[in-house]
């Protein structure tokens, strides 16, 4: 889910998504460049360079290290950490307990923004047909979502907001500063 932010979209994210997009992009820019400098300086020591198929493919890998390190960069300057909302409402970062009407079971799933999401650990993007139909919602509502196998009906049980760690603190002061920064960069190009 996307905000608008001094005319700039805002890319909401959980302070545990900013922590780990951030480690990622740390970690490609110092360890990955490096060990990929490595192997294209051993790879160009191999032979000539007109004749050369594992140096091809290891310029081709460099350009996939770049595009991420690029898409990291991008996400991260549009991220901003989640408050929870104070009605309780689910929100990016919310954990929400439901139970399908019609089979009775129970599942829990963390609202999360649309960079962060991971289906397999429980992570709903916001964006998603789930995460889209649980968004504001409280206990007690009952939602009907659309997805492939028909509609799913759903009664949220509880909504649970993860109370910020000292990193997580950390996070959302970082993303202050970006905020303040895109309302000052916009300000002085008026």
């Amino acid at each position: 889910m996307d905000v608008e932010h001094g005319g700039e979209r805002a890319l909401l994210v959980t302070a545990v998504g900013y922590e780990q997009l951030a480690d990622e992009l740390e970690k490609l820019r110092t360890e990955g460049r490096v060990e990929m400098g490595e192997r294209v300086r051993e790879a160009r020591e191999d032979g000539h360079l007109a004749n050369n198929p594992a140096l091809y493919d290891l310029l081709e890998e460099q350009v996939g290290l770049e595009r991420r390190i690029a898409i990291l960069e991008e996400q991260l300057a549009q991220a901003e950490i989640a408050v929870p909302p104070a009605d309780g409402a689910a929100s990016v970062g919310s954990v929400v307990r439901v139970r399908d009407r019609e089979a009775g079971d129970v599942a829990e799933y963390e609202l999360v923004g649309p960079i962060e999401a991971n289906i397999a650990a429980g992570r709903v993007s916001v964006d998603a047909p789930v995460g889209r139909a649980l968004f504001g919602q409280g206990a007690g509502a009952v939602v009907e979502v659309e997805v492939p196998s028909g509609t799913l009906g759903l009664k949220v049980l509880s909504v649970q907001h993860a109370s910020p760690s000292r990193g997580d603190e950390a996070a959302v002061e970082h993303t202050r500063k970006d905020a303040t920064r895109r309302d000052t960069d916009e300000a002085w190009a008026r």
